[in-house]
């Protein structure tokens, strides 16, 4: 698999709306699973839509997330980084184009927004299951 570079070019980093895109895939994923409940209440024939929609949603979403988990190993593992800040020895060019691509990717991640949105509509999604059968 090309993971975006060689020792000749820097890794590239995705485009913006690529990161937005399989956020908000994986929040649409997410958000529809909890919805079920509310479906279940209100209108039955839903459930299995926002089935399909959560499984197919997330599915998506932590494919393209080990891809970019993948993609940061291979760069990680390819140029021996790990081993190099190890021991210490001098980096080169490509092994500091390397680690501001890590770093970026990390840094524009909206993985720890799509963890506190998923983490608040369970809440959500609990707290009104709760209210709704008792």
């Amino acid at each position: 698999m090309n993971i975006g570079f060689t020792t000749d070019t820097p890794p590239q980093k995705l485009p913006s709306w690529t990161i937005w895109l399989f956020f908000l895939i994986g929040l649409t994923g997410s958000v529809s699973l909890r919805l079920i409940l509310v479906a279940k209440e209100y209108n039955p024939d839903l459930i299995r839509l926002f089935w399909y929609i959560g499984i197919v949603g997330n599915m998506i979403f932590f494919i393209f997330r080990s891809y970019i988990s993948y993609k940061r190993r291979s760069l990680i593992a390819g140029l021996a980084l790990h081993e190099k800040l190890k021991r210490g020895d001098p980096l080169d060019a490509m092994d500091y184009q390397a680690l501001h691509y890590l770093i970026s990717s990390l840094y524009v991640s909206k993985e720890r927004w799509n963890y506190a949105i998923i983490s608040f509509f369970s809440i959500l999604a609990i707290v009104w299951d709760l209210w709704v059968t008792k």
